[in-house]
């Protein structure tokens, strides 16, 4: 037996085809962008560098024994900063000294601010 398509059956045809691939395409695009978030932005976080910061003190400084107002740049996985960016005792250019109070600055990280002082998280308190 042979049957003879027309051109509208054709046409159905197609149609029925395109919405079958739209379909699959909005049913398939959340578990693409899945695993594209899993498989290629999760190593490249993980390659990228620490983010740089700058950490703000106020101490005696050591070499101009006045006190100074000193911005550090820091990075979260070192101890110490790694360079002066400002002080109060250069106000209008460039850091003159040895930089001596790299050496005797620590950084630390403190919790955020948003976090109450005793907070009720889900396995007891969270004292800052």
């Amino acid at each position: 037996m042979h049957t003879c398509k027309t051109r509208e059956g054709s046409t159905v045809d197609w149609l029925i085809t395109f919405a079958a691939a739209f379909v699959m395409l909005v049913l398939a695009s959340p578990l693409l962008m899945l695993l594209a978030t899993v498989f290629i932005l999760v190593p490249l976080a993980h390659l990228a560098p620490p983010p740089r910061m700058i950490a703000r003190s106020t101490f005696d400084c050591p070499i101009s024994t006045r006190r100074v107002n000193v911005e550090f740049l820091t990075t979260p996985d070192l101890d110490r900063p790694s360079d002066v960016l400002a002080c109060s005792a250069f106000p209008s250019g460039p850091i003159l000294c040895k930089k001596g109070c790299l050496a005797l600055a620590v950084t630390r990280w403190a919790p955020s601010p948003a976090l109450p002082r005793y907070a009720l998280i889900a396995d007891g308190t969270s004292c800052r």
